[in-house]
């Protein structure tokens, strides 16, 4: 027992060093940060083989591997990391790692939005809009989309306005496909801050105003420029976490 209590300390103690070697303060130092985290997971350490699927992914301080990314997401997930379980499931529906197999990538998503992953709610709620291995349900998509929107998913905030704009699932609304639009645009969203310059620009849900709309177009341009040149998140689980759906 005081073994077990000895070595689960010393893999927290790993972990925790392992972190901040992806944090400013420490210059990023990816490969160090990637060795201990290595010696976490050897240990035990969840939260090291979460982080160790991040790693591989973006390959920070090692060379990118989809399959060992694969491998350690599993293995948190199969711990019921959260996390873990949404990247396995988009995975799954993506192909990452194989076909595509929608059964499987959803069932990992259900298991994350169970354990309260905001951003699996959006993609189960995506895949109930366009029937991704289920039947298609745009009224319960729409509803998915708004739960995770309200719970701050930017790809949800664009995806309500959109269904609001175009009456998917929900009664159209420009005023409130507005107000989501640009929520989204506020967190990044290049095409959300295009669709915002297009409701100034032609008085949806709002008078016409030839100036906002401008400024929004140029927002939307800057930000697909910064999402071009964008290299790898500076903590492995930063970043846009559905880049690979």
């Amino acid at each position: 027992m005081k073994s077990a209590t000895r070595k689960g300390r010393e893999a927290l103690r790993l972990f925790r060093a392992a972190k901040a070697c992806y944090s400013e303060s420490t210059g990023y130092s990816y490969k160090q940060g990637f060795e201990l985290l290595k010696r976490a997971a050897a240990l035990g350490s969840v939260g090291a083989h979460e982080w160790l699927g991040a790693v591989y992914d973006y390959g920070l301080g090692t060379r990118r591997s989809r399959r060992r990314s694969y491998e350690h997401y599993l293995t948190a997930a199969k711990a019921g990391n959260s996390n873990a379980e949404y990247h396995i499931g988009v995975y799954y529906l993506g192909g990452v790692v194989g076909r595509a197999d929608y059964p499987r990538g959803l069932e990992w998503i259900n298991k994350a939005v169970s354990h309260g992953d905001a951003t699996a709610v959006h993609v189960l709620g995506h895949s109930y809009r366009y029937g991704l291995g289920v039947s298609r349900n745009s009224k319960k998509g729409f509803a998915l989309e708004m739960e995770a929107a309200r719970k701050g998913v930017p790809e949800a905030q664009f995806a309500v306005g959109f269904c609001l704009s175009r009456g998917t699932g929900v009664r159209p609304d420009h005023k409130q496909a507005l107000k989501w639009y640009r929520k989204a645009a506020n967190k990044g969203i290049a095409d959300a801050a295009y669709n915002v310059g297009y409701f100034y620009e032609n008085g949806r849900g709002v008078d016409k105003d030839y100036e906002k709309a401008k400024r929004w177009y140029a927002r939307a341009e800057q930000l697909l420029k910064e999402h071009k040149s964008a290299q790898a998140p500076l903590s492995p689980l930063g970043g846009n976490r559905l880049a690979r759906l």
